[in-house]
């Protein structure tokens, strides 16, 4: 919803939650932008880690 294009009732109704916690959150987000980003950075970093050290085939069984 931040940066994608769903609706704020849109995202209440998949997350089976109420509108006012999506706008809570979204009030939350808004009034800490600066440690939202940092922690998108860390999981960012973190995935990347992992899908680097992630198992892979050496070479295709056929």
């Amino acid at each position: 919803m931040i940066e994608g294009d769903q609706s704020p009732v849109y995202v209440a109704d998949q997350l089976d939650v109420s509108l006012s916690d999506v706008y809570e959150a979204l009030s939350y987000y808004y009034a800490h932008v600066e440690e939202m980003r940092e922690i998108e950075r860390e999981n960012d970093e973190a995935f990347e880690r992992v899908r680097g050290s992630s198992l892979k085939p050496k070479e295709q069984i056929q």
